[in-house]
């Protein structure tokens, strides 16, 4: 079609408070839309304390990261995929860690060196591994290990 432009597809940050994805599939009369799971966006330690403690009995999957981070735009379509797969059994979550004090004492207290770190805790509400990467494979593999 002439004279058609096409916007570059970009990640919907939902005003910054949540991630969500909308998967589309096709019926037989017309389409319908299914909401995916989503990446929940925490704002303070008392949130990030209270998912942990409305989670147990699920793994939990911790983003760690900075608004100014790129690695950590980088990855979050690769979060949000496996949010979308294994959101039923295992509850992901992200902060940055910039727009909260007491969030900033969370990095200090877990003596976070770098971002994006992630945190994996277990279904009794235990961190058993904290890795920091910007790299997808990398990130995928952990998932992949820990959901599997």
């Amino acid at each position: 079609m002439a004279g058609v432009r096409l916007k570059p597809a970009r990640l919907d940050t939902h005003n910054n408070k949540r991630y969500d994805t909308l998967r589309m599939t096709r019926t037989r009369s017309g389409a319908t839309v299914h909401a995916a799971h989503e990446v929940h966006m925490l704002g303070s330690r008392e949130a990030l304390d209270a998912l942990l403690e409305s989670s147990k009995g699920k793994k939990v999957v911790l983003n760690v990261s900075s608004s100014k981070c790129g690695p950590c735009k980088l990855l979050m379509p690769t979060l949000q995929k496996y949010a979308d797969e294994h959101g039923d059994k295992c509850t992901f979550a992200k902060f940055n860690f910039d727009e909260d004090k007491s969030l900033q004492d969370a990095v200090k207290e877990w003596k976070i060196q770098g971002v994006p770190t992630y945190r994996l805790y277990n279904e009794k509400g235990e961190c058993t591994k904290m890795f920091t990467t910007g790299l997808p494979d990398k990130l995928g593999s952990a998932l992949y290990l820990f959901l599997t």
